[in-house]
């Protein structure tokens, strides 16, 4: 943690911020270690820490030892603390994470920091391009979430019957996912039947699972660090047509896993999915980016999509999820996460049964 502020520290010089104000909890975990879910972080370009939380988190908060914490209370408003921090450290330009904070929440602290003629400086995915290189040991973690997702997709396939409906389903696997890996999941198992597969995130309803197939869309969570797989769970004999959109989403996937490697551009990896689909005639029903990121948050940077100006580096991990949806009839989406090399892309999911 203390090289992940020092390399954060450096940022901020090149900024010309005399501090950042950080209030994405994934961020301030990837900084130090601990996940602050109501409160603020203040990173001096020295690299000291002030963390800013309220009463309900004094005492844990306060069992950290990386920084120095400030308590809020009914009669000390956490923005004016912020303020009068900022104030006493003599610091003229704080940067903070436009894309994360509550307009109102800038708009108080704005006017505070004004009055004492700091100027608050909105900045973008500065911490986000730092996570999208991942360590040997964050990797690890990416690998056991993905391991306990593979077991939960063969518990799945254990205990689903057609009396079962698609939310009974998603409590199971929930549980499944929250006993195996982390108490907290990556994300809302979404499991769909039938004609709710043209959904990309479909609600799991009371509709019972269809006799022919699903999708089940789930992610563990392993020391914070999420994965995300989707897998279409057939039972039956399928209809040509539904036969023609696997094949082809299933191709497609493998076309654009195809081109990861460290230098390459997340578009062009898009772009392969997306032509694919296209010659066969289905352009149309291809609506979102071919994948994205995943680390502490179940969708990061990079994003893999045809307006991505990202260039692909070793230690990215993403997802490749290319689909076909015909409304009213059927969805199909496989969804599988890589790691990108030198050479090529390591499949870290697998090949196992889809």
């Amino acid at each position: 943690m203390k090289q992940r502020i020092k390399n954060f520290s450096g940022i901020l010089e090149k900024l010309n911020c005399d501090s950042f104000l950080v209030s994405d909890p994934d961020n301030i975990a990837y900084l130090t270690g601990f996940r602050l879910t109501q409160g603020y972080l203040l990173v001096e370009a020295s690299g000291k820490m002030l963390c800013f939380t309220n009463f309900l988190y004094s005492q844990i908060v306060k069992s950290i030892a990386c920084w120095q914490v400030i308590v809020s209370s009914a009669k000390n408003n956490i923005f004016d603390l912020i303020a009068g921090e900022v104030s006493k450290l003599k610091h003229k330009r704080v940067g903070f994470e436009a894309k994360k904070m509550p307009f109102l929440e800038y708009k108080t602290l704005k006017i505070l920091l004004l009055k004492k003629n700091i100027n608050f400086i909105g900045e973008s995915d500065v911490i986000e391009k730092i996570r999208m290189i991942k360590t040997k040991k964050e990797i690890s973690f990416i690998k056991k979430s993905i391991l306990v997702s593979k077991e939960a997709f063969k518990f799945a396939k254990e205990i689903a019957d057609s009396d079962m409906t698609e939310k009974d389903l998603s409590i199971e696997v929930e549980k499944f996912l929250r006993l195996k890996g982390d108490n907290e999941i990556a994300f809302e198992t979404i499991v769909a039947s039938g004609k709710n597969t043209v959904f990309p995130h479909h609600l799991s309803s009371d509709c019972k699972l269809d006799r022919n197939f699903f999708l089940i869309d789930l992610g563990s969570k392993y020391y914070g660090y999420c994965a995300d797989l989707t897998r279409m769970l057939i039972w039956g004999k399928m209809p040509t047509l539904f036969t023609k959109i696997y094949a082809t989403v299933r191709k497609a996937q493998e076309l654009s896993i195809k081109k990861i490697k460290d230098g390459v551009k997340a578009s062009e990896v898009d772009r392969a999915a997306r032509e694919f689909i296209g010659k066969k005639g289905w352009a149309k029903y291809f609506g979102h980016d071919t994948g994205h990121g995943v680390g502490l948050s179940v969708h990061e940077l990079p994003m893999l999509g045809p307006l991505s100006g990202e260039i692909l580096k070793e230690g990215m991990v993403v997802t490749i999820e290319p689909a076909i949806y015909f409304k009213d009839k059927f969805g199909v989406r496989i969804e599988d996460m890589i790691l990108v090399k030198h050479g090529k892309g390591e499949i870290l999911s697998g090949d196992i049964n889809r």
